[in-house]
């Protein structure tokens, strides 16, 4: 782990007080900042509109429909590798 220091001719900088470091303390602010951290970050859901939601989840389902569909076609037109001739074993006449 770096750690980066400061030098400088002056010295170290005087340490704080104890009155200068109990005005930093605040047991509520640090509890409010662990409870906020503990719970769960996204509580709004994903989408705020369910309609907008589902219209995007079937707009992707349509998508993923198409692609299988053309997929399937295109191994079904001759171009797939049940018809394709160049890996053949290829006879020799001798």
């Amino acid at each position: 782990m770096k750690r980066l220091y400061r030098i400088s001719p002056k010295g170290r900088r005087a340490e704080p007080t104890e009155a200068e470091i109990a005005a930093y303390r605040d047991p509520k602010r640090l509890l409010y900042n662990y409870q906020k951290a503990a719970q769960f970050r996204h509580r709004k859901p994903l989408y705020r509109d369910p309609r907008a939601f589902f219209g995007l989840l079937l707009i992707v389902a349509l998508a993923w429909f198409l692609a299988d569909v053309v997929d399937k076609q295109h191994h079904g037109t001759g171009t797939g590798p049940d018809t394709d001739t160049s890996s053949a074993p290829v006879h020799s006449e001798q």
